[in-house]
């Protein structure tokens, strides 16, 4: 019998063992993501699941905004995030509304793919009697989101694009960018900004039903809101999804997926090279992400300089242009 339970207890380390060497080799990380309800949410989960499947990455997402996890970085409790362009310049360059309210360096990260683009605009209801951004003028408008930065700058861009500023509207506040889509579904305010194919968009056209107001498309509207960030174009919004008619035009970019810069070149190089290799997967968990390609990954209107591990990858796909070389010295400066 002494035998048996030797044998037993054998059996029961060497699983131990066994089990043990793959959490040590199992790499956890963690991506930042906004809330419940927002694209970006949608994206980071659908990111976070292929790359989980297809990778010895563990990637768990963080359903807070840019300024949330910012700070995590800096504490390494956060490794990727999905952000605005904008608001990842003025968090690297330490400018407003962060600077010395939360670090007056500034946050080092690093972008390690540009994805798909992101169409943008406000949206009210069909009943609202508003039918262009102009018409928004003395109307109650969600344009402060708190730690919600992106969107803030989003909303500022968006009146911009239309010879407006935060003085032409009622200003509404909330907390973050679905908030702003329910203070619209809940009469509080009359427009709030609009990620459009968002859960809370589809919400929102479900219930009161959605409008989406169209961008101008002309120069003097990529002017206006090009004050409020470089990165701004104006882009075709697709007839058919919530809220959005024919011949309706959205801001956009595309979206960023940046890392901590100090997060080390293999893991970088693992991520990057799982969505490469495996993006044809994304759609099948969100089908927004149809599209979302290698051929866009690497984009010279980022705002934000390349992880190097991005770079060398980039490089050995042999996608690493001329043109590249120099937005990435621009940046570097």
């Amino acid at each position: 019998m002494r035998g048996f339970y030797q044998t037993i207890k054998i059996l029961v380390l060497g699983t131990l063992v066994i089990l043990s060497s793959g959490w040590v080799h199992a790499e956890r990380v963690v991506l930042g993501g906004n809330p419940p309800g927002s694209l970006y949410n949608s994206i980071a989960n659908a990111l976070a699941t292929v790359v989980t499947k297809n990778s010895d990455l563990t990637v768990d997402v963080l359903p807070q905004g840019s300024t949330v996890f910012y700070p995590m970085m800096l504490s390494k409790e956060v490794d990727f995030g999905l952000v605005n362009p904008f608001d990842a310049e003025a968090a690297q360059l330490g400018k407003d509304p962060y600077g010395d309210s939360l670090i007056s360096k500034g946050f080092k990260v690093s972008t390690v793919l540009v994805g798909k683009k992101i169409n943008l605009s406000f949206v009210t209801t069909k009943d609202s009697g508003i039918k262009s951004i102009k018409d928004l003028k003395g109307k109650r408008v969600v344009v402060d989101y708190g730690a919600f930065a992106s969107s803030s700058i989003t909303a500022a861009a968006l009146l911009g694009s239309a010879g407006m500023t935060k003085d032409d509207v009622i200003r509404v506040s909330v907390g973050s960018y679905p908030q702003g889509v329910k203070a619209v579904q809940e009469g509080r305010a009359d427009a709030a900004v609009a990620s459009i194919g968002s859960g809370v968009i589809k919400e929102l056209d479900a219930t009161r039903g959605a409008r989406i107001l169209s961008v101008d498309n002309t120069a003097e509207a990529v002017k206006g809101a090009r004050i409020h960030g470089s990165s701004w174009s104006v882009l075709p919004a697709k007839a058919g999804l919530p809220g959005v008619a024919d011949s309706s035009f959205a801001l956009g970019w595309g979206v960023p997926v940046l890392a901590r810069a100090d997060l080390d070149d293999a893991t970088v190089r693992k991520f990057l090279d799982t969505v490469w290799t495996h993006h044809e997967e994304l759609p099948g968990v969100f089908g927004w992400m149809r599209g979302w390609s290698p051929k866009g990954f690497v984009n010279p209107t980022t705002s934000i300089a390349y992880h190097p591990a991005a770079v060398q990858f980039f490089k050995e796909k042999g996608v690493w242009t001329p043109e590249m070389v120099k937005a990435q010295a621009r940046l570097n400066r």
